[in-house]
């Protein structure tokens, strides 16, 4: 009986340390492995630092060509989302009053010049063209023309849709835009400059193992950091892989395309974000 104890008790004991070797050497075998091949990160899911750019060729100067006063901006902002011909504002020139007059003259009394100068409409159209380049629109002149007095107020109108990357002047500012040539100002000031949105890119820095699989137009995804939103996804596109290859660190410099411009985010240059490439095949 006693025989049978000790047998009964040692085929137990045996059987404990057969399962705990098992149970240790599942925490380090196969399943262990796929799981660790879950937990890597898929190249397309990771993010790498970029720094927005904007492309000097896509930027629209609103230049003031005449002594002026700023009287109104219409709620302004850098990284504003404006439309082609929106007012962004209203100045008051005393210089341009008086241009105004001059033309209004010649505009009042064309019958009477032409009888005495062949060159009476071209004077005209001359005139006309000096009130556009000092920032009046086609319908301040035809208001001029059809109220026959100088406008006290010129409206300032967005020459390009896109945003605002740059804002120079502030309310009541004085604008004193340098000396004349001829009957044009040599210099003027520029109040604030617009970006097309073709303008705005983001350039990135990708390992060399991901950029020799990209392709122009792939699915990207750039993140900016706004004060009152946070984090903000932005739309962009692969636009162009960089020759060059860093040898110290192995990456490559890749330049994005936004494509989805978010209304009041500022986007000024220089700004470090991250991008989020997507697969090959998504591309657009």
């Amino acid at each position: 009986m006693l025989l049978q104890l000790v047998l009964a008790m040692a085929l137990f004991l045996s059987l404990q340390a057969s399962v705990h070797a098992h149970s240790d050497a599942s925490m380090f075998g196969s399943p262990a492995a796929a799981g660790g091949e879950h937990d890597r990160p898929m190249e397309a899911a990771v993010r790498y630092p970029a720094t927005l750019a904007f492309d000097p060729r896509q930027l629209a100067n609103v230049v003031i060509k005449i002594n002026a006063r700023i009287t109104k901006l219409n709620n302004l902002y850098v990284g504003k989302r404006v439309a082609r011909n929106e007012v962004l504002g209203e100045m008051e020139s005393a210089e341009l009053e008086t241009i105004q007059s001059t033309y209004l003259g010649l505009f009042s009394n064309l019958d009477a010049v032409r009888e005495f100068s062949m060159t009476g409409n071209e004077k005209l159209i001359d005139s006309r063209m000096g009130l556009r380049w000092r920032g009046m629109s086609e319908e301040d002149i035809k208001l001029l023309e059809a109220r026959r007095e100088p406008l006290k107020v010129i409206r300032i109108k967005s020459p390009e849709a896109g945003v605002i990357y740059g804002l120079n002047v502030v309310n009541n500012q004085i604008l004193n835009t340098g000396g004349q040539v001829g009957q044009y100002t040599a210099t003027g000031t520029t109040i604030l400059t617009i970006a097309r949105p073709a303008a705005i890119q983001a350039e990135a820095s990708v390992p060399i193992r991901v950029s020799s699989k990209l392709k122009p137009g792939q699915r990207a995804t750039v993140y900016v950091a706004d004060v009152r939103r946070g984090e903000v996804a932005i739309p962009a596109v692969v636009q162009q892989i960089f020759a060059f290859a860093n040898p110290v660190n192995q990456r490559q410099r890749v330049r994005l395309r936004l494509t989805g411009l978010p209304d009041g985010v500022a986007l000024p240059a220089g700004l470090q974000t991250s991008v989020k490439l997507e697969e090959a095949g998504h591309a657009h």
